[in-house]
């Protein structure tokens, strides 16, 4: 088993990085309305392939592996990506009728994410989707939103609209299994991993110009320490990512427990350095026009979803690991 990505994977990470920077920039946040994935760049996601990354080459995608969707979703996390984005290539994955597939995977069609909240749905994404999906360990579910109403909910995070249904919506696919919920969860530990490893790289950044008493902050402990706090929370999180995804592409049968565990410490990994990240920047980490205080916003969301702190931890203490 190989961990590290290497070879081609890098170039995909790479690639990622690069097209998401311009494409889906964390800039945008900073304007005033919420900021969903719009028509256009669900489109132009679409049209570069991203929404199949992990769908199989006889289904129309690209036929790679859970190593590549990690890769992906860490850099739509370093831009805090909306959830719509997991969403979508979630949804391509649980279709069978090939024509909705194509229309989902080349972004024709939007799909939110939704959440069973014991009353009804919390739904997370664009407005304009015409699908929602809907994840569970055991069975995933595709609805559609037509003859569907939603009311929207105020929401702390920037990059995620919220709305909630007390209705039953209409099934338009289903399929049973784990390997949505699986992928989704990767996906959101790989996108909580970016926001860690996005925060990290801010304050270390700051600490190189930013001088207080005639020096550089990051020559005084009172920093330095806690920038090497969080360099051991990610690399524990971003390890344990590596390790849960590559479990997945050799079909191990105890990847859920991996996966649970890189979700634990991925969400421990990107509350605890936003926060540590706002802290050391001072004053200026807590102003709207900086990007600390989104990191930890949108932490605060992906946290709790495919597994917060306390369900993983329920799971992990009776957990069973291969040799």
């Amino acid at each position: 088993m190989y961990l590290a990505p290497d070879g081609d994977e890098l170039e995909i990470a790479q690639a990622a990085a690069g097209f998401l920077a311009e494409a889906m920039s964390i800039e945008r946040l900073h304007g005033a309305a919420c900021a969903d994935m719009s028509a256009d760049l669900r489109h132009s996601l679409g049209s570069m392939g991203w929404f199949a990354l992990a769908l199989p080459g006889h289904a129309g995608g690209s036929g790679l592996s859970a190593v590549e969707h990690a890769l992906f979703f860490r850099e739509v996390g370093r831009q805090c990506g909306p959830v719509d984005v997991l969403a979508q290539c979630l949804a391509a994955t649980i279709v069978d009728d090939n024509a909705l597939r194509s229309s989902i995977v080349s972004g024709d069609v939007g799909v939110a994410l939704a959440v069973g909240d014991g009353t009804g749905l919390r739904i997370f994404g664009s407005e304009n989707a015409a699908f929602m999906l809907q994840l569970g360990r055991d069975r995933s579910d595709l609805y559609t939103f037509k003859n569907s109403a939603s009311e929207p909910r105020a929401s702390l995070d920037p990059a995620t609209s919220i709305r909630v249904s007390d209705r039953v919506p209409t099934v338009a696919s289903s399929e049973t299994g784990d390997r949505a919920w699986n992928l989704g969860q990767l996906g959101t530990a790989a996108m909580l991993v970016g926001i860690a490893e996005a925060s990290l790289d801010q304050i270390v950044d700051y600490a190189k110009v930013r001088e207080t008493f005639g020096k550089k902050i990051g020559s005084w402990q009172a920093v330095r320490h806690p920038c090497a706090d969080m360099a051991v929370r990610l690399e524990a999180a971003r390890a344990q990512l590596w390790f849960a995804a590559t479990a997945m592409k050799e079909g191990r049968g105890d990847a859920g427990v991996h996966l649970d565990a890189a979700k634990y410490l991925a969400n421990q990994a990107a509350l605890a350095n936003a926060d540590t990240n706002i802290q050391l920047h001072g004053g200026i980490g807590v102003t709207d026009e900086h990007h600390a205080h989104l990191y930890l916003k949108h932490a605060l969301v992906l946290a709790r979803l495919f597994g917060g702190r306390r369900e993983v931890l329920g799971r992990l203490l009776h957990a069973e690991v291969e040799d």
